[in-house]
C-alpha cells in the first residue's frame, strides 16, 4: 500500500462522500456558484500549501505521496478541492434538513 495512503485516506473521507452528496443534493446545487466558489478556495489553499511548505510549517513524507506537481503532492490539490466540496455538500444538505 505504501504511496497510496493520503490517496485511500482521501477517497474514504472526502472524496467518495463528497461525491454521494453531489449526487444525492444534485437539484438544490446552483453549479455556477460552486464552481466559483470552489475555484476561489483553490487559490487560497495553493498559496496557503506553498506558503507553509516553503517555511517548513508543514512537509509531506514522499514514501506516503503519488508525486509531487509544483512542490505539493498530487493528492494535495484533489484535497484541496474535495474537502471544501464536502463542506459546502454537507452545509446544503444540513439545510434541506432543516427545511423540512
Amino acid at each position: 500500500m505504501s504511496g497510496f495512503e493520503y490517496i485511500i485516506l482521501m477517497s474514504i473521507f472526502a472524496i467518495i462522500p463528497s461525491l454521494f452528496l453531489l449526487y444525492i443534493l444534485r437539484d438544490k446545487i446552483n453549479f455556477k456558484n460552486l464552481g466559483i466558489a470552489l475555484f476561489i478556495l483553490f487559490i487560497i489553499g495553493i498559496i496557503w500549501d506553498q506558503l507553509s511548505v516553503r517555511f517548513g510549517i508543514w512537509s509531506f513524507s514522499s514514501d506516503k505521496i503519488i508525486g509531487n506537481l509544483f512542490g505539493l503532492p498530487i493528492e494535495e490539490y484533489i484535497f484541496i478541492i474535495f474537502v471544501p466540496l464536502l463542506a459546502i455538500m454537507i452545509y446544503i444538505f444540513v439545510t434541506k434538513i432543516n427545511e423540512n
